[in-house]
């Protein structure tokens, strides 16, 4: 039997996910196989950093183009915040990126950060501080049990859409209209 993994998918926190982290929550799935499933919260923004500061915190020098440039951070997880992984378009490579999807990668090095800032990045990113994680056939079985609805990629979701409306808008693409839930619910 061939299993249906979600990798290059995101999935959507339902109503009745009473969680104090994953409430209302919008994740991209960047792996996903029999092992377990690892992703990365994609409406939690926490900051807005200027270039100038980052640059700064991360000891990155000579680096004079797009000082003003907004940086903005995002918790992607309870798990190893202090470390930042970036989604990113498909238009930026380093030995530092995996490809999640056809057009999504994932880079975790300060390197993509000063090609952001010199114009050599990518034409769209995501940052975040932290990730997601189940065990092996854990968000299956959340799943299951109605915490979480599949959504394909959708890219807007990833780089265009604000952070605090994108729960909303996940929502819409499910086709869920919220004010027809019930406060009470089961599985089928």
């Amino acid at each position: 039997m061939k299993r249906n993994y979600l990798k290059g998918n995101i999935i959507c926190a339902l109503p009745q996910l009473n969680d104090i982290f994953f409430s209302k929550s919008i994740i991209y799935l960047t792996h996903h196989n029999k092992d377990g499933a690892v992703g990365i919260v994609l409406n939690y923004k926490v900051m807005t950093i200027k270039g100038y500061e980052l640059f700064k915190k991360l000891n990155i020098k000579n680096v004079s183009d797009n000082l003003e440039t907004e940086f903005p951070f995002h918790i992607g997880g309870p798990l190893n915040q202090n470390n930042g992984f970036i989604l990113h378009s498909d238009d930026y490579n380093s030995k530092n990126t995996i490809k999640v999807s056809k057009n999504v990668k994932l880079t975790c090095s300060t390197e993509i950060i000063t090609d952001i800032a010199i114009n050599k990045g990518p034409k769209k990113f995501f940052i975040s501080l932290g990730y997601s994680g189940w065990g092996p056939g854990q968000l299956e079985d959340e799943i299951k049990q109605n915490s979480w609805i599949n959504i394909s990629e959708e890219l807007e979701l990833l780089f265009d859409i604000d952070s605090d409306k994108k729960w909303n808008n996940a929502l819409k693409k499910t086709g869920i209209d919220l004010s027809k839930f019930s406060s009470s619910f089961g599985n089928a």
